[in-house]
């Protein structure tokens, strides 16, 4: 049965009037909507599905139509996050212009994402040991993430730039620091300094990646 048939709709319990109908699409992002804001405010440990959709226009049956259960919620929740991150760490990860600049910007896309995502991030890192399914979402999550990351590596070790060392180490190491920072400084409110986040993060991976900021070059090799 699609949430449009479901009709008609009792009150909401904080007084508001149920929508009648929704499009699939419409009902799916409400639920999400209403999973971010919960997360904002509570740990996930709290969250129920009688509570998520308190907090929706969608009777509380209509959660099972677009989600198994709370944990399959939030691997969409990380499906999401992982999209925009992605697309902001892109022009170091794609090696546009210098590396040391590059990496900056990308750093601070990634930071910029986990300030508007922080308590997602850490609701799916924190329930990830319970869930078989979250588990394999996040451990997938974290192996792209190093994936992209050593491509760069080695693309840069070619150009010369980067020294001899294992790439795909590496990325697994500076991935891992980044994710355990980014939780801990923008996980809860209140939130960390970003710019003070991101200028540690930027260090780190500089020192551990070229030793000193190389000099300026026009374009990288792929």
């Amino acid at each position: 049965m699609s949430v449009s048939s479901v009709t008609p709709e009792p009150p909401a319990p904080n007084g508001s009037t149920r929508a009648s109908r929704h499009t699939p699409d419409e009902a799916r992002r409400e639920i999400l909507t209403s999973a971010v804001q919960f997360l904002s405010e509570r740990a996930f440990r709290d969250l129920t599905v009688g509570e998520l959709m308190a907090g929706t226009t969608l009777s509380r049956p209509a959660f099972y139509q677009y989600f198994r259960d709370l944990h399959d919620l939030l691997v969409s929740l990380l499906d999401d996050v992982e999209a925009g991150m992605h697309a902001l760490a892109n022009p170091w990860i794609a090696g546009e212009g210098e590396p040391v600049s590059g990496l900056r910007t990308s750093l601070r896309g990634v930071v910029q994402s986990a300030v508007e995502n922080g308590t997602v991030l850490r609701a799916v890192y924190e329930a990830a040991p319970l869930d078989e399914h979250l588990e394999a979402a996040w451990s997938a999550f974290m192996g792209r993430w190093d994936e992209a990351v050593m491509g760069r590596i080695e693309a840069h070790q070619r150009a010369g730039l980067i020294g001899p060392l294992d790439a795909r180490r590496a990325a697994n190491a500076l991935n891992a620091m980044d994710a355990a920072i980014l939780i801990a400084e923008f996980g809860r409110f209140p939130q960390g300094d970003p710019e003070a986040v991101l200028d540690t993060l930027h260090a780190v991976w500089v020192g551990a990646l070229y030793g000193r900021p190389p000099a300026r070059i026009d374009t990288v090799s792929r």
